[in-house]
């Protein structure tokens, strides 16, 4: 009886330390695939990011736009109403809290809704979030904000766009909002505190925020519709401000 008992734990003992093994063995693959997708992402987007894409410049009148980087994040920078477009049509100053009609500018980017409403500051970034945002799980959203004038404190750029030009991102940005039955923007109301500070609102939008499509890929990709200079793909916003030398 004893000595079975004793083969038994020397079974066990041995079986405990294969499957010890092979959960080492497998473990070491995942680390090497993950640290090489990671490198290789990195490489990527500096890489694609380094490739300009020419933009042109038409002759004609020409209508003054920003591009301005927060952080790690851009935005487009428009008139708030000129004879080609008015926001406030899209981006109610009703929605926001402080209605202030005297706003010059609005600032117009694009991101994962639910980063947007639950992230106020990188403190608050919960695990959840953190895992399920690079993958394109959730939906999208426009954070529209008004301004008096251009932040002195941000980096910027100065892009002048002729009508045609200026028209095309419009409809860009026109074509990424989700639109009710009647038209209107859909509104998306802020419960966290923190997430609005005062003129700006959210709005419903089409497309997935994820490791291939990020708020700074949209904008280069408004770039390329209004036909200025981009890069042929960036996930950061280092590889736009690359292209026109910042």
């Amino acid at each position: 009886m004893k000595e079975k008992k004793r083969k038994l734990r020397w079974y066990q003992t041995r079986k405990a330390r294969n499957l010890f093994k092979r959960v080492k063995k497998i473990s070491g693959y995942f680390f090497t695939f993950l640290g090489s997708a990671i490198l290789l992402y990195v490489l990527a987007t500096f890489i694609l990011s380094r490739i300009p894409v020419k933009g042109q410049n038409n002759n004609g009148v020409k209508i003054q736009v920003f591009l301005m980087k927060s952080g790690v994040h851009t935005d487009f920078i428009l008139p708030v109403c000129n004879h080609i477009k008015d926001w406030r049509a899209e981006f109610p100053l009703a929605n926001t809290a402080f209605k202030d009609s005297s706003s010059k500018l609005v600032s117009i980017g694009w991101g994962d809704q639910t980063f947007y409403m639950n992230t106020p500051e990188w403190a608050d970034l919960t695990l959840k979030t953190a895992l399920t945002v690079p993958f394109g799980i959730g939906p999208s959203a426009i954070h529209a904000t008004y301004y008096q004038q251009l932040l002195d404190d941000r980096p910027n750029i100065r892009l002048h766009l002729t009508e045609k030009q200026y028209r095309k991102l419009v409809h860009y940005i026109e074509k990424t909002l989700e639109h009710q039955k009647n038209g209107q923007t859909k509104y998306i109301k802020a419960t966290m505190p923190g997430v609005v500070t005062g003129n700006d609102a959210y709005y419903a939008a089409k497309g997935r925020y994820s490791l291939f499509f990020t708020c700074n890929s949209w904008v280069n990709t408004g770039l390329k519709a209004c036909q200025q200079k981009s890069c042929y793909w960036t996930a950061f916003a280092g590889g736009i401000f690359y292209q026109y030398g910042k």
